[in-house]
């Protein structure tokens, strides 16, 4: 098991610096948004965070409080289907989407409540997981919107262990075909204890980040979300075979870094590759001995891939003569 946490030395969105609000989508689901202004109010940019399958804006309250030290103001979400924003099934612990669409039509309203291209710039994209394949696409629908897109550990496609891409894709299709579509993906359920434990798990070597995860499920179960649906595996794998065209990502012409795990467990890394070569300005940065989760990694780790994104940032603003 991972090491204890006690509840009341967890973050909070407003201990961070932040507001929340619940804004009603265009078919009723109510999503939840948090946003936090740079200090001082003199922002040297802002930061639209997208975040990965089964997040929630807590997990990420750290990372934000870093972008916020570094001047930036910070908007994200909870995707619908999990965090505190509205579930779309009865059994609540099933990540499920009929379409990966219903979350870019969000992301547009998003956009909009919180006046977005109002916002100090210059305004950077930054997606993880499931947020990074996202933001893929808002990059690719809002040309010239974006100065900067980050991508930490980009569902460039999702790891089907020994079934083949194909079969995989046939098989959910299939499932959802006859109906199957709100069963769990096979090996996959409920959040329970088989995820808490963090030896040999694929998300970050440090036990302390790793425990604060679970601590803020235990502080509040409802952000606790489980494994996908037939449904939610088929849309992301139809979401991926549409991005992951030379045609589609050479129109992302915004500068993109792509951050890399090198002990990488839940995505693609040779996908990441693959599109990182089709986009037109792209950098891939691995780190060797990180896990999905590079921003919970070690502090040593850390402390490298803020160096890139650091780096990245300060080179769109001040680019070299």
């Amino acid at each position: 098991m991972s090491e204890a946490v006690a509840p009341e030395s967890l973050p909070t969105v407003e201990s961070t610096g932040g507001t929340i609000e619940f804004p009603v989508m265009a078919d009723g689901v109510r999503i939840r948004i948090a946003r936090f202004p740079a200090p001082g109010g003199a922002a040297a940019g802002t930061v639209l965070m997208l975040p990965g399958f089964t997040e929630f804006i807590e997990k990420a309250l750290e990372t934000i409080g870093e972008l916020r030290a570094r001047g930036y103001g910070v908007i994200t979400l909870d995707w619908r289907g999990q965090g505190l924003s509205d579930r779309l099934l009865a059994n609540r612990r099933m990540g499920h989407i009929a379409d990966m669409a219903h979350f870019l039509n969000d992301l547009e309203q998003v956009l909009t409540l919180t006046r977005f291209r109002e916002q100090p710039g210059p305004l950077v994209l930054y997606g993880h997981s499931m947020g990074g394949h996202l933001a893929l696409r808002a990059a690719h629908d809002h040309p010239g919107l974006f100065s900067r897109v980050i991508l930490s550990a980009p569902m460039a496609d999702i790891e089907t262990g020994a079934w083949p891409r194909p079969v995989a894709y046939g098989l959910a299709r299939t499932a959802v075909g006859v109906g199957f579509g709100k069963n769990y993906v096979p090996g996959t359920g409920p959040y329970s204890d088989k995820y808490r434990g963090f030896e040999g798990n694929p998300l970050t070597g440090d036990p302390v980040r790793f425990a604060r995860i679970h601590a803020q499920i235990d502080a509040n179960p409802d952000l606790a979300l489980g494994g996908p649906s037939y449904q939610w595996f088929y849309s992301a794998l139809r979401s991926i075979r549409l991005v992951n065209r030379k045609a589609y990502l050479s129109r992302i012409t915004v500068p993109v870094l792509i951050l890399s795990a090198g002990d990488e467990m839940v995505v693609s890394n040779a996908a990441q590759h693959e599109i990182a070569s089709m986009l037109p300005d792209c950098r891939l940065v691995s780190f060797e001995g990180a896990r999905h989760e590079l921003l919970l990694e070690r502090d040593e780790l850390r402390e490298k891939v803020w160096g890139e994104v650091d780096a990245f940032l300060i080179e769109g603003i001040c680019p070299a003569d």
